[in-house]
């Protein structure tokens, strides 16, 4: 089954507590605070999948939340970490805030994944708040409360070419010819009820085309399907216009049908209208259309739109569309239609308070944990890895002495490098 747009809750886990507890052995007279950290809560984390095709695997399921961590032991233990939960989605989905109808993240990559939902970070246990001046204290954090959110999810297909018009313009027919795809193709109208997509090899020259259902007039006002498969040729970088030149399911003039087709596109989005197209007058075979043929691509020419008369029956016309079409993508740019994000959602680093800074990406969650901090040059290797991934660069903004927070670990940023941090003052 295929969906594209669904609405989800998510939660992610919360931080564990921090424990109070002292050390209590043979032998060792005044041994301290042993309280350890709470483990972080899990995340909700997407991630987009080539494979995949539908959103429907997580339609199934309206809320997803992660587990908590667990409190922190004695003896300086930290409590586990609680465990990710993944939504894995098709490549071209937006995951967008149902709250500011902001987006989280674009998944444009096949394997590209981001965090929707932070786990809350494990409180610390009161061996992290020792002094000098306080030897044993008797005070523990309770662990943060992980991200909740409602979260839109919309696919929007990635493809070169996107094929659009009336129903039963020989759309679907076109892609079936041209690619190896299999749409379901019938002589009445509204056949296609979702989009198809093709890969088209031609002289050595491969591209993808995507065919969405029909549009009819007053689309734009809820009437036929809509317009709300249109989403699935924002991505793409050029357009073809199907226009059936036969009248055999319209008594309309085709040009008559093709402003239609621009006045509903306007309405749909400006930005989508402004995108290149080239119109395909199909159904050559036919005597009407081929009548028709003449009259419509000269009015059309004098505009300056190109115009190709194809038979999908006959394959008349064919090669010149495809090679017209080769031409064009040849100099054209990928485009992928991402809005621009504010800052707090851009950078991996924000504020906590003045002069302290949280800074997490999931590589970098994953760095911290595969480095063993006892061991004695684990901070001096850390700063190398930080230098070699280009992560110092987001320092950059901050003044030197100001605490950045990563996982569970603090560090003073020096101007340089980060240096262990010993102890926090709330």
């Amino acid at each position: 089954m295929f969906v594209d747009q669904v609405i989800l809750k998510v939660r992610a886990g919360r931080g564990g507590d921090g424990a109070i507890s002292f050390l209590r052995e043979k032998y060792v007279p005044r041994g301290g605070p042993a309280g350890g950290n709470g483990g972080k809560g899990g995340n909700v984390i997407a991630i987009a999948l080539s494979q995949k095709k539908t959103l429907y695997d997580v339609a199934i399921q309206k809320v997803y939340e992660a587990s908590n961590g667990e409190p922190g032991k004695g003896k300086n233990q930290f409590g586990k970490d609680g465990a990710d939960v993944v939504l894995v989605v098709p490549v071209g989905t937006q995951i967008i805030d149902q709250k500011d109808n902001q987006i989280i993240a674009d998944l444009t990559e096949d394997k590209q994944e981001v965090i929707i939902a932070r786990g809350g970070r494990g409180g610390r246990g009161n061996s992290s708040f020792a002094t000098s001046t306080n030897q044993a204290p008797r005070i523990a954090e309770k662990g943060e409360l992980g991200e909740a959110r409602e979260i839109r999810l919309e696919l929007k297909l990635i493809a070169d070419v996107g094929i659009s018009g009336f129903p039963n313009a020989g759309k679907s027919t076109l892609l079936s010819v041209v690619s190896a795809a299999k749409p379901r193709i019938a002589d009445y109208p509204f056949t296609t009820l979702h989009p198809n997509l093709g890969v088209v090899n031609h002289h050595d020259q491969q591209f993808i085309m995507v065919d969405v259902p029909g549009i009819i007039e007053g689309a734009s006002r809820g009437a036929g399907l809509g317009l709300e498969f249109l989403r699935h040729i924002e991505r793409t970088r050029l357009i073809l216009h199907c226009v059936d030149l036969s009248q055999f399911y319209s008594e309309n003039n085709p040009y008559d049908d093709f402003l239609t087709l621009r006045r509903e596109f306007e309405a749909y989005s400006s930005s989508l209208a402004a995108k290149p197209f080239f119109v395909v007058a199909t159904k050559l075979d036919l005597i009407k259309a081929a009548q028709n043929f003449n009259e419509f691509k000269s009015t059309l020419e004098q505009q300056g739109i190109p115009v190709f008369g194809v038979s999908s029956l006959t394959k008349e016309g064919m090669n010149q569309l495809l090679d017209a079409i080769i031409e064009f993508l040849k100099n054209a740019p990928e485009i992928f239609t991402k809005e621009i994000l504010s800052q707090s959602k851009n950078t991996p680093l924000s504020p906590i308070r003045s002069r302290h800074y949280r800074f997490s990406t999931p590589f970098l969650d994953r760095l911290i944990a595969e480095i063993d901090w006892n061991s004695d040059n684990a901070l001096s290797i850390f700063n190398q890895k930080l230098v070699h991934f280009d992560f110092l660069k987001y320092f950059s903004a901050i003044q030197p002495g100001s605490i950045v927070e990563i996982e569970n670990l603090n560090f003073i940023w020096t101007g340089k490098r980060l240096e262990a941090h010993k102890t926090t003052s709330k």
